[in-house]
């Protein structure tokens, strides 16, 4: 419960409002927002609760409100542009480089995640459409993948292994 109300108060658009808060009990679902906003209410699993699961369901309370957009990717973006205190766990639904979808972004990352998501969501008030496209892209160019070095930088990485098989061959004649 203090992870719940440590969240909300990043939410000071939901002070006024009951939220009722259940178990999600679906295998595989981390949390669930109620789209009601009559009956506001979230579901989370409490063995797995994060900060960032705790305000995407918020976010969907929000949502419900016409407070922001509809979708799951503008939810992952409306929770990050929060706080980068909030960002324990990377977005779900938002693409992000291969390397920071498995394992908690570092304070700079989550910082950098925020900023960027305050960005796009300006943007987006701004009349600029794709929003969520372009996040996803300077997401991209800031946190590039080990895939996405230039293939210079892969052949160093491979040279030494190449001369180690190189050497091998011509001690052993070529047999393995």
């Amino acid at each position: 419960m203090e992870r719940l109300e440590l969240v909300r108060r990043f939410f000071p658009e939901l002070d006024p409002i009951t939220i009722r808060v259940g178990l999600a009990r679906k295998r595989g679902v981390l949390g669930w927002g109620s789209l009601d906003p009559d009956h506001p209410g979230i579901w989370v699993r409490p063995r797995r609760i994060d900060s960032f699961t705790v305000a995407h369901e918020l976010t969907h309370l929000l949502q419900a409100r016409g407070l922001a957009p509809g979708g799951e990717r503008s939810c992952d973006l409306f929770a990050l542009a929060r706080s980068p205190l909030l960002i324990d766990q990377p977005p779900s639904y938002l693409k992000l480089p291969r390397h920071m979808r498995h394992t908690p972004p570092t304070p700079e990352q989550a910082q950098v995640l925020c900023e960027l998501a305050r960005e796009a969501i300006a943007a987006r008030t701004a009349g600029r459409g794709r929003y969520l496209a372009r996040f996803e892209a300077e997401v991209a160019r800031r946190f590039p993948s080990a895939a996405a070095r230039p293939r210079s930088a892969a052949r160093a990485r491979t040279a030494p292994a190449r001369a180690a098989r190189e050497l091998w061959r011509a001690l052993t004649g070529g047999r393995p």
